[in-house]
């Protein structure tokens, strides 16, 4: 029943794997609708291989942030003897929180980037 706790490394290691696999295969195309394909990315092809070149850095320096911290939190509420549904939703809500915050981070800095340009 405790390993169930490992559901909580789903996202951290989705987020790793995406930045890794955006690392090695580049996308160069915008028409192609694959990469990190934002509005704010779309908006030129400058901001597309701009977005292209940060965001797969972000997504891993971030998803390896999220395992450290999934971690703790699993064994933190492990100990406090928190039910094990309600640790998955824990974990899966800092999960998805740290998710979201990725792509604010990275459109942000697109933002900053190209904000005396535009």
């Amino acid at each position: 029943m405790w390993a169930s706790l490992l559901l909580n490394l789903i996202v951290p290691f989705v987020m790793v794997l995406v930045g890794t696999l955006l690392k090695k295969y580049p996308i160069s195309d915008m028409n192609r609708q694959n990469g990190y394909s934002t509005p704010i990315a779309r908006k030129s092809q400058a901001h597309w291989e701009y977005a292209q070149q940060i965001a797969p850095d972000i997504y891993i320096r971030l998803g390896k942030y999220l395992f450290i911290v999934e971690i703790v939190v699993s064994i933190l509420l492990l100990f406090l003897h928190i039910s094990i549904k309600n640790s998955i939703i824990i974990g899966s809500c800092i999960g998805f929180t740290f998710l979201f915050y990725s792509f604010y981070y990275t459109d942000g800095k697109i933002k900053e980037r190209f904000m005396n340009k535009s």
